[in-house]
C-alpha cells in the first residue's frame, strides 16, 4: 500500500470512530463524515437543530496535498493530530494548516 492510500485509510477510520461519537450535551446533534476521495478532501461536520437554533458547523477540515496530512481545522478536545501520529502517520508528514507558516515546525510537524 503506497503512503497516500495508507494515510486516507488512516484518516477515514479515525474520523469514522469520530463521527459514530454522539455529543452528550448535543443529543439532536448528528455528526456526518463527508470524504472527496478524489480531492484527498475529509471533513466532519455538526448538523442538526438544538432548540431553536440550527446548527451547521465544521468539526474537522483534512487534506491530503503533496504527499503531506494538512490539517485545516480541529475544533475537537481529540487532538486529531495526535490520534493520526498514533495510526502511524508521522508527525514529518503532517501540517498543520491552521498554524502561521513561520511557527509550522516548531513542534516537530511538517512546515508545509
Amino acid at each position: 500500500m503506497d503512503k497516500v492510500t495508507k494515510y486516507k485509510t488512516i484518516i477515514e477510520e479515525a474520523l469514522s470512530h469520530q463521527a459514530s461519537i454522539k455529543i452528550s450535551n448535543l443529543p439532536a446533534i448528528e455528526q456526518q463524515l463527508i470524504i472527496d476521495e478524489s480531492g484527498g478532501q475529509f471533513l466532519l461536520l455538526n448538523v442538526g437543530w438544538q432548540n431553536k437554533r440550527y446548527i451547521h458547523g465544521l468539526v474537522i477540515h483534512i487534506q491530503i496535498k503533496n504527499d503531506k496530512v494538512w490539517i485545516h481545522e480541529d475544533m475537537t478536545d481529540i487532538d486529531i493530530a495526535g490520534k493520526l501520529i498514533e495510526q502511524g502517520i508521522p508527525k514529518s508528514d503532517i501540517v498543520l494548516g491552521f498554524v502561521a507558516p513561520y511557527a509550522r515546525g516548531i513542534e516537530g510537524f511538517a512546515a508545509a
